[in-house]
């Protein structure tokens, strides 16, 4: 493969993965502020559904007996099923599952959990669940544009796109490495660094010993379009990088080409 044709390839891969990272953004900004727009007790769900929800206890209690709820649907039902300790803020919550039948009609409906009488405390946490009449009517309601038009969910929407972004991030490495490698064999290398002083720049670049680099020697520098800018003077070597200096009269940035040859 040629420099020209694994820059062409490093191009599209890098562009590729702008792409799918703007799309993950979009994603993850829809997930959230249809979550900003929806109460955080809003419980959208269809008939025969099963729903997994939450609440919070004043203070741990014996056992879920004392857990009681209310509900102005004898279709809408909560079991629960266990106490636990809170993961992010700690104290204590109750986790149980909301069943709605299937007979149960498209409505707006209400639970309420309040507070166990052997806690102190009189809290109450209420559900409003919304029950729709199909698929259809649930995604067209939904706050998300993901999940109205799409009907998925926007962060498995954001997460199905992680894959890509790290595989084309990796094939851009790879792609760097292979031109690095070429350009080095002709005695070439990318600016990877430019740094501004008071009268001059200081280049970095991938060309060093190893390649026969050595202080004092002047290199031709070329901009994008491979004109001529000007030629650097090599200040410090190691192994596989030098770093140069070149007047300030010469407009540099990362990505111009230095070269042995001019």
């Amino acid at each position: 493969m040629t420099l020209t044709q694994v820059s062409v390839w490093r191009n599209w891969a890098g562009k590729a993965g702008a792409l799918f990272c703007i799309l993950l953004f979009l994603f993850l900004l829809d997930a959230l502020t249809a979550r900003l727009r929806e109460p955080l007790n809003h419980l959208p769900c269809l008939p025969g559904q099963k729903v997994a929800v939450t609440g919070p206890l004043p203070e741990r209690i014996g056992n879920l007996q004392e857990l009681t709820y209310l509900s102005n649907s004898k279709n809408v039902r909560l079991v629960f099923d266990s106490v636990q300790t809170g993961f992010w803020l700690g104290g204590y919550m109750w986790r149980g599952s909301l069943l709605v039948s299937r007979e149960t009609q498209p409505g707006q409906y209400k639970v309420a959990v309040p507070t166990p009488k052997a806690t102190q405390g009189k809290s109450v946490s209420l559900f409003q669940v919304e029950v729709f009449k199909d698929e259809f009517s649930l995604y067209k309601a939904s706050t998300s544009f993901t999940r109205r038009y799409l009907r998925i969910s926007p962060w498995r929407a954001a997460l199905f796109f992680i894959p890509f972004i790290l595989l084309t991030f990796g094939v851009v490495f790879s792609f760097s490495q292979k031109a690095e490698g070429l350009l080095a064999q002709e005695g070439r290398a990318e600016v990877y660094r430019v740094s501004k002083g008071e009268n001059s720049y200081q280049i970095y670049f991938g060309l060093g010993v190893n390649q026969g680099i050595l202080p004092g020697a002047t290199l031709t520098l070329f901009n994008d379009q491979k004109q001529t800018i000007g030629t650097a003077t090599v200040q410090e070597v190691f192994k596989d990088h030098s770093i140069a200096q070149i007047g300030s009269e010469s407009s540099v940035r990362p990505g111009f080409i230095v070269s042995r040859s001019g």
